[in-house]
């Protein structure tokens, strides 16, 4: 099977490599030349592109990635310098050039950012509520795409990413007067990103709305502290917060759909001792 992958980064490239060792035969997309024929040396057919797509523009190395059996969109917007309407209509472009090229599948990777400011427990089958740019954008392709797409769509929401090079200490370390300290932490392991993506791919689940986060959600103050203790950074400095507020993402659904065993259940720091309120 072909598959393609446009966004070969942080999460696209390590997907595409698994995907290779798999015995798929994966297209995948940088933004520059350069970078596009280093995929050549890890297996991946490496294709220089940027959105949006003009339709004049595209190359027959272009047409081979947009004609595969299943693309995966995996372009976060470019924060600060891109403006919401713009990412929409990048990604927007992609999908047209793709579903005219004859692609079959589209598996969208967005972000539990759509939930917002949501209370509580959140699943699956909630109506999203975003009030961040961000989100508000991310729900709008999701519409849009299912709008084009149907069921050949599958949306992959993910909670905040951890792995190589996003170690969880780094994130809040030395800052001080930070808020949402008895807030709970919504956290997915790069390792189980890709797990999640694989399975969506071979499986083609009839859930078309999936989203992840690992089962384990101390607080964002208990959590934090614990990792820049871990690796001996400035700890975080949290205001006095003593109501507890914010979403849980329950993600038991989408596990149980896709048959994943997450190897990060504990957000890939269970030698510390945190617990888990």
């Amino acid at each position: 099977m072909k598959v393609s992958i446009c966004g070969c980064g942080w999460l696209g490239l390590p997907l595409a490599k698994n995907l290779v060792s798999q015995g798929f035969d994966v297209y995948g997309s940088k933004t520059s030349l350069e970078a596009a024929k280093q995929l050549e040396s890890v297996g991946i057919h490496g294709v220089e592109l940027t959105i949006p797509l003009e339709p004049s523009h595209i190359s027959s190395e272009m047409n081979a990635f947009l004609s595969t059996g299943l693309l995966v969109i995996n372009v976060p917007p470019r924060r600060r310098t891109i403006q919401s309407h713009e990412y929409i209509a990048s990604v927007l472009s992609l999908s047209k050039a793709a579903k005219d090229n004859g692609c079959k599948r589209i598996v969208f990777i967005s972000t539990t950012s759509v939930y917002g400011d949501m209370q509580g427990e959140i699943t699956e089958s909630m109506q999203p509520s975003p009030d961040s740019e961000s989100g508000i954008a991310h729900y709008k392709l999701e519409q849009q795409l299912r709008d084009t797409w149907g069921d050949d769509l599958v949306v992959l929401r993910l909670s905040g990413l951890i792995g190589p090079k996003r170690h969880p200490a780094k994130f809040l370390s030395g800052r001080t007067g930070i808020k949402g300290g008895k807030s709970q932490v919504n956290l997915i392991h790069l390792d189980d990103c890709i797990q999640a993506i694989t399975s969506i791919i071979v499986k083609s689940p009839d859930v078309k709305t999936l989203h992840l986060a690992a089962p384990f959600h101390p607080t964002r103050e208990v959590y934090y502290t614990a990792s820049a203790l871990k690796v001996g950074l400035d700890l975080p400095i949290f205001e006095e917060d003593l109501t507890p507020k914010g979403k849980v993402i329950n993600s038991e659904r989408t596990i149980e759909v896709l048959g994943l065993s997450l190897k990060h259940p504990d957000l890939a720091i269970s030698a510390l001792d945190i617990g888990k309120s």
